[in-house]
Formats: structure tokens, C-alpha cells, sequence
């Protein structure tokens, strides 16, 4: 007896292998009815792989004309630069100061091996970073393996193509031991520290208070005053770029809202002076001069007071280290560093109140005179030494005045 099922399968036809030629419908899940579809706009991680690829492109772009101004640029190549160029100098192998990096033709500069080094950092840690990371982490990074340097064309220890400003970083913590919280202090304050926090920026992704913090946490081992203020602002404008509804003016006001001082007076002339302007060419002189009055690097009268004299060692030896100086032609001293000058003197005369003070009695008859020393108030005088003088000292201490010689 057959069931009517088994005769029913048995009686289907086979089925037809798949046209791989006709295209299959994709199957859905169906959507809640009063549910509008989800918009997918960029994720987190697209935008954090957004900004650390958009920093890289942009240290290539311009690696190649870093320090040189507009004029030349125009005259090397034509108009500005919009795309991959080749080296300033054809003669790049041998042209100073470049020597022997091939800025250019893509290549990435120290910004990005200093941010990519940064990024290990973080996959190492697992967590915020400090001061202390930087030592931990990031100079072994720098000094024990070697990473390919698309200026040298070659594989070799970033520490051999980073900056002056950067390889402080190991000089200080390697092999000065000093502080990593302190190591900043003292290395040339310029921008080297912000080139690399896009990574900051991105870990606290939507929080510009933590990114300033952080910033200047791990900046205070690499960077000082306004270097280090730079980084913890860069820092906290690429976390608040994360916000859901971020805009270029949000990121600014976040930027003032918590920049100091000189860096805050900065971008707020800068802002000011690119508000009216909606191409970038018509914008380039006039920022290019705002951005001017605010670098310490040129000394205008807005910005002479930020500009040390000398080295410190050259003002303490008085060291010529200006060209009037050098020339022999000598100059008043302004009036506030002279008030200064007799103050200091005043108060080195008036130091001493008398309780701890060398008491010098005239000479009579042409000798020496054994002098004693007041000591505190209430307490009795201290002999004088042996053999001292009043008012003559050796120069490398006291010298015993011969005495009589003993009876045996």
C-alpha cells in the first residue's frame, strides 16, 4: 500500500539547476509598519579611518613645499599645488637643506610616521594614554624597530627621519631619564606635537574636554607653552568633528571655547579674517598675514615681547648675540630693566640685617686686625678663625697667617 504522500514527491519533477546568468532577488526582512528606514550615514570607524588617512594625504601634499611661500610655489609649479607633485629641487639627493629626504611624489613626511607610531601606541595600551606611555611605549617604538621611510626609500629607525623637535623626546627620555611630565620643557616650541594627535582626537571621539586633557598629557613629554597648547586644541577640534551634528563652526567654537591665551588670541584673528572670504585664493594673503602676527618666529613689534634677546647662557655672559652688540655700538638699557637694576642693588645692600653681617674695624697702625663675627641677638660673638684676615680672603678659601712657632 503506498502513502499518497510518498507517491505525490515521487511524481514531482526535478527541479531546474539556478540560472547563474539572471540576476537573484535580494530577500529583505520586512520593516515594522510606522517605521521610517534608518539613513546610514558614515559610521565611527569611517570617520576615524577618514581623519588618519585625510592627514596623511595632506602631509603628501604638502611635504613637498613645507617652509616656502606661496610666490615660490607658484613659480615652481605653475599655480598652486592641487595634486601629487614632484620635489621642489630637482637635485633633491644633494640639495640642502632637504638632503637626503625625497619630499614629494606622494611620499609621506615624520607627521604621519610620528602619527602611525602613535596609533601602536594606543594597540599596545588598550586605554588612555600620559606622559609615562610616551616613554614606555612610543620611544622604544622610535629607537628599536625599524619601519619603511618612504623619504629614504628605504627601511630604517624612524628616529633617523624624524625632526629635531621629536628626536628631543629620546634624547630627554632615553637618555636624560628626565620626567616625562617635564621632558617638553626647553625643546624648540613649534607645532610637531599637534601633527600627530589626530589619533587623540579620535579615541575620544565626541568628547573635546577629554581630548585637551589627553593631548596635553602626552604632549607634555615632547612640548612646552603654547607647542603644547597647540596639541591638546588640534586634539580637541578633531573630537568634536565626531559629533553627530558637528559643523566647521561648532569645531571652532570648541577650539576657543577652550584655547588660552596667545593660541586663543590666534584663531580668533584668524577667524576674523577669513569670515568674509569663500575662496581659499582670495583668503591666502590675508590669513597668511594674520597667522604672521601671531609667530613668534617673526619678531614684529605685536609679538617682540614673546621673542627672547638671546640664548640664556649669552645674556648671563653677555655674550654678543645681536648685531649691534657684535659691532661694538652699545645701547641704553630701557628704563624698566634700569629701575630693575637699582632695585637689585638696593636690595643687596639692605639684605643683611647686621645679625649674620662681617664686621670690619679700621687698621690701625698699617697690620691686619683678627676680627670676630656677631652672631643672632642674644647670643655670644663667634671667635674669628685662625690665621684671618679682615676684609682679605684667598681665593680658594681662607689662608692660615703663619703663627709663632711653638716652644718645645
Amino acid at each position: 500500500m503506498t502513502d499518497a504522500t510518498t507517491l505525490a514527491t515521487a511524481t514531482q519533477p526535478d527541479p531546474e539547476p539556478p540560472d547563474l546568468a539572471r540576476p537573484r532577488r535580494r530577500t529583505t526582512t520586512p520593516r515594522r509598519p510606522g517605521r521610517p528606514p534608518a539613513a546610514r550615514g558614515p559610521q565611527l570607524e569611517d570617520r576615524a579611518a577618514g581623519a588618519l588617512v585625510g592627514a596623511a594625504v595632506g602631509d603628501a601634499l604638502g611635504g613637498p613645499v613645507e617652509g616656502l611661500t606661496p610666490e615660490q610655489i607658484v613659480a615652481r609649479h605653475g599655480g598652486r599645488i592641487e595634486g601629487i607633485v614632484g620635489p621642489f629641487h630637482a637635485d633633491w639627493r644633494t640639495a640642502r637643506p632637504l638632503a637626503p629626504y625625497h619630499k614629494g611624489d606622494g611620499h609621506i613626511t615624520d607627521d604621519t610616521l610620528m602619527t602611525h607610531a602613535l596609533v601602536r601606541v594606543y594597540e599596545t595600551v588598550r586605554d588612555h594614554l600620559d606622559a609615562y606611555d610616551v616613554a614606555d611605549h612610543l620611544v622604544p617604538d622610535l629607537i628599536g624597530t625599524p619601519r619603511w621611510i618612504p623619504e629614504l626609500e628605504a627601511e630604517a629607525l624612524p628616529l633617523q627621519r624624524i625632526f629635531l623637535a621629536e628626536k628631543w623626546i629620546v634624547a630627554r627620555l632615553h637618555y636624560g631619564h628626565a620626567d616625562p611630565r617635564e621632558a617638553g620643557v626647553g625643546n624648540i616650541v613649534n607645532s610637531g606635537a599637534a601633527m600627530y594627535m589626530t589619533p587623540v582626537g579620535v579615541v575620544n571621539a565626541g568628547n573635546p574636554d577629554r581630548a585637551y586633557a589627553e593631548a596635553l598629557d602626552i604632549s607634555a613629554a615632547h612640548q612646552s607653552s603654547y607647542g603644547r597648547e597647540a596639541a591638546g586644541v588640534f586634539a580637541a577640534a578633531v573630537a568634536a568633528a565626531f559629533l553627530p551634528d558637528a559643523t566647521a563652526a561648532s569645531v571652532v567654537g570648541h577650539a576657543l571655547r577652550l584655547a588660552k591665551d596667545g593660541t586663543r588670541a590666534a584663531i580668533e584673528a584668524v577667524c576674523d579674517v577669513a569670515a568674509p572670504h569663500t575662496d581659499y585664493e582670495s583668503a591666502l594673503v590675508p590669513l597668511r598675514a594674520a597667522v604672521a602676527r601671531s609667530t613668534p618666529s617673526a619678531p614684529t613689534t605685536a609679538n617682540r615681547r614673546w621673542v627672547p634677546a638671546g640664548p640664556p647662557a649669552a645674556r648671563r655672559r653677555g655674550t654678543p648675540h645681536r648685531p649691534g652688540h657684535a659691532a661694538g655700538r652699545r645701547r641704553r638699557l630701557p628704563s624698566h630693566r634700569a629701575r630693575r637694576g637699582q632695585l637689585q642693588a638696593r636690595l643687596r645692600r639692605h639684605r643683611h640685617d647686621g645679625r649674620c653681617a662681617r664686621r670690619r674695624p679700621p687698621r690701625r697702625g698699617g697690620g691686619a686686625r683678627r676680627v670676630e663675627h656677631r652672631g643672632r641677638p642674644g647670643q655670644p660673638a663667634r671667635p674669628a678663625r685662625p690665621g684671618h684676615r679682615a676684609g682679605r680672603r684667598h681665593p680658594r678659601g681662607v689662608r692660615p697667617r703663619p703663627g709663632p712657632a711653638a716652644a718645645p
